[in-house]
């Protein structure tokens, strides 16, 4: 029986169980000092298909002020489950212990690790150069899904057996596609303020490049513990100046670019490293590489005895993971290929992938292989909202032909309607609208398709809704 770490359960772990007695709960605290944190604490499985795992358990009190409280929770742990990967902290078991005093504790269970990232940027420890690539290529992974991680720092990346794990995605947010406002009252953007980027200390809670800003400041501070160990102290008072003030990269980041400048002159591929780190680390999120550009400047870059490229993956991806990476990267012959031998069509996420790339020749040979047009991701859109919010209008139309719902609306309530009107795509709103998409729809900030146009400035399309008439 395993007892090294915890492999994943058959049935999805994120689907909460529920405890009302002690005895019930299969999980209990392992050694004397169990307790890692407040909320978080090591134990061990005692019972059922967890006995022996080791594992770690983060527990939550359910506040009864919002009705739909434990749904969010829930909604927290698929986001981490949706994020299977190897460089991604593992989700074993979720549940809600409902005891007699009426609290209600939602706890997360997770594989446990080795430690973090944070006692490698001390002296005595130094990371491997290959983490640089790993790190890299699983937050290309979880941006592909649509998910963002927005507390990315030292403490959240785990180092288990030599190999790192993006872990606590406790107030990622997703969103298959082009992201939307994310300002919803009840969502506030709690994070580190000091890996936070500007664009997020300033009160914003968009985009993905944020997660770039973040780990380019945890690998500037990797490429110091590397090669200039001595220099992480003169990093921290730039980040510090004054008793007084807060660390941080955001507050700080021209004197961060500054001292770069004149206190490290590397040379070769070190000097293209440091590079690619200032370059995430711009204060305009617009100037920002995306994680495949990162990805791409990493691939020839080695030192004499490590290489920058993550090499980690032992095991071939299966079917259902080729298929969503080959519509994901647009190769609709090894799609076509797929689907012909009998790889599932609605597997998860896949065709809305073909949607977000606007490939009619995929969504073809999905819809002919038998996908239901309007299955779900992981966040509930359809593939008609991916298509209508990146702009698509020939992917529209093939997917309305096959019968999509014009108002199908996602976890969010956002409609395909909301989606197409907020980024501007002014043909696609007049073929929703056509088709009958309801222009009266409230997502869940009470925002209607007319109301995201106009916080864009998308004047055309704000003029169109309003006056359009059958």
């Amino acid at each position: 029986m395993a007892t090294a770490g915890c492999q994943p359960r058959e049935t999805e772990p994120y689907l909460p169980r529920i405890y009302r007695e002690d005895s019930q709960i299969p999980f209990a605290p392992d050694g004397n000092s169990p307790m890692i944190t407040g909320s978080v604490e090591r134990v061990r499985g005692i019972s059922d298909e967890f006995k022996n795992l080791i594992c770690v358990r983060k527990s939550l009190k359910v506040s009864d002020d919002l009705a739909d409280n434990r749904q969010r929770l829930v909604q927290e742990a698929k986001i981490l489950h949706s994020a299977y990967h190897h460089h991604v902290v593992r989700l074993i078991h979720t549940y809600f212990y409902e005891a007699d005093d009426d609290e209600t504790i939602f706890a997360v269970v997770m594989d446990r690790a080795d430690g973090s990232l944070d006692k490698y940027l001390k002296p005595g420890k130094t990371p491997l150069a290959q983490w640089f690539g790993c790190l890299m290529g699983v937050v290309r992974h979880i941006h592909a899904l649509g998910i963002r991680h927005r507390d990315i720092k030292p403490a959240n990346i785990l180092v288990k057996g030599g190999e790192v794990l993006l872990a606590d995605f406790g107030i990622s947010q997703m969103g298959l596609g082009r992201t939307m406002p994310t300002t919803f009252k009840d969502r506030s953007p709690s994070r580190s303020r000091e890996y936070c980027a500007p664009e997020i200390d300033r009160g914003s809670t968009r985009g993905r490049s944020a997660d770039i800003f973040s780990l380019g400041a945890v690998f500037l501070e990797m490429f110091l513990a590397l090669y200039h160990q001595n220099e992480m102290k003169s990093l921290k008072n730039v980040l510090r100046p004054s008793p007084r003030s807060t660390l941080s990269y955001a507050q700080h980041i021209n004197e961060v670019h500054e001292w770069v400048q004149q206190s490290l002159h590397p040379d070769g591929w070190q000097r293209d490293l440091l590079n690619t780190c200032l370059k995430m680390l711009r204060p305009a999120r617009d100037d920002r590489p995306s994680a495949e550009d990162v990805i791409s400047i990493f691939s020839p870059m080695s030192s004499s005895d490590a290489t920058m490229v993550c090499n980690c993956v032992r095991n071939r991806p299966s079917p259902h993971e080729r298929l969503t990476e080959a519509c994901r990267m647009g190769r609709a012959e090894e799609v076509h290929d797929l689907l012909e031998n009998g790889v599932d069509p609605n597997t998860l996420g896949a065709i809305h992938f073909a949607a977000t790339r606007g490939s009619v020749a995929m969504l073809e040979d999905f819809l002919a292989a038998g996908a239901l047009v309007d299955t779900r991701n992981t966040v509930d859109q359809t593939a008609l909202q991916c298509a209508a919010r990146n702009g698509f209008e020939d992917a529209v139309r093939l997917l309305l032909r096959y019968g999509a719902d014009v108002n199908a609306s996602d976890e969010n309530d956002q409609t395909v309607l909301h989606g197409a009107a907020a980024h501007g795509h002014l043909d696609i709103v007049r073929i929703l609208l056509n088709g009958n998409a309801d222009r009266s729809k409230k997502d869940l900030e009470g925002q209607t398709a007319i109301a995201l146009a106009a916080r864009r400035n998308h004047d055309c399309v704000v003029q169109y809704l309003l006056h359009y008439a059958h």
